[in-house]
């Protein structure tokens, strides 16, 4: 009886890590990363002031420098001019219109005087048929009279758009931050030549960061979307930052090369996003840290 008491004392500690391994919140460790927007220039020109460098904070709305502007002032002049002289026109093919109306209603009353006249008599048809012609060609101005005001009017509203586009491209010489954040990369220098759709700057969006860490099937079963982690940047800090599962993968993949042993990464695992508020700018990109979820 003895022995057995002894053999069960033994076998206890074995049997209370078993249960605490079993009991281990799942996590891992891996690198802070940021969502990256990067801006591209909307126009080609060259590029006369960058006011921001690498490593600068940066709001939505700030202008991030100017591209030259003077062929686009030199093309709305133009421009302003062309719509000018399409408002010019719309409103002198209204008054011919005025006048094709008055020139009509006099043809109409001539034309019904005359008709009246020949049913009575007192008028023969030649005199008929020149009313009636004159009738015709008042009618007719009237009509193209009409028809050159509607091509005045599209002609204002494309002199109008013209300008609307120029402002824009005016507009687009000087880029703006789409999104609050810090430049990581700048891929141009003050003084370049640049053409539409070239990379100017990233910016990194760190007030809110995130991590992927990668967990076993079994470990997946113990965690849920939304659920909440804890994330460690070991500064020697206390209490771990809080941070959200904001997405768990429905693929299994193999161990990233980077992650645990050489034969770690034959196993399948799922990766999990944990986002992590950072108002305070705490966790830079590509800062180790460990997460517990």
């Amino acid at each position: 009886m003895k022995w057995f008491n002894l053999l069960i004392l033994a076998a206890l500690p074995l049997l209370v890590i078993s249960c605490n391994g079993n009991n281990l919140a799942p996590g891992g460790s891996g690198l802070i990363e940021a969502t990256e927007v990067t801006l591209s220039a909307e126009t080609a020109g060259q590029l006369k002031t960058l006011l921001f460098d690498e490593s600068d904070p940066i709001k939505v709305g700030d202008t991030l420098g100017m591209i030259d502007t003077v062929t686009t002032s030199l093309l709305l002049q133009q421009a302003d001019a062309a719509l000018a002289a399409a408002r010019a026109r719309v409103q002198t093919t209204a008054l011919a219109i005025e006048q094709a109306d008055y020139n009509f209603s006099l043809a109409k009353k001539e034309y019904d005087r005359i008709s009246s006249l020949l049913k009575s008599g007192s008028a023969n048809q030649q005199q008929f048929d020149q009313t009636d012609n004159a009738y015709n060609q008042a009618s007719l101005a009237k009509k193209q009279a009409v028809a050159s005001h509607n091509s005045a009017q599209a002609e204002l509203t494309r002199a109008e758009a013209a300008i609307d586009l120029l402002n824009k491209q005016f507009h687009d010489c000087f880029p703006i931050a789409p999104v609050n954040g810090t430049i990581v990369n700048k891929y141009v220098e003050a003084g370049e030549l640049i053409v539409t759709g070239k990379q100017l700057v990233k910016i990194a969006k760190l007030d809110t960061v995130w991590v992927k860490v990668y967990l076993s099937p079994s470990d997946l079963t113990k965690i849920k979307l939304g659920g909440t982690a804890k994330v460690d940047p070991e500064d020697g800090r206390k209490t771990p930052l809080n941070g959200t599962i904001a997405w768990i993968s429905d693929v299994a993949e193999f161990t990233p090369k980077n992650v645990q042993t050489k034969e770690a990464r034959a196993d399948l695992v799922y990766a999990v996003k944990v986002t992590v508020p950072n108002p305070d700018g705490i966790l830079k990109v590509g800062m180790p840290v460990s997460v517990e979820l």
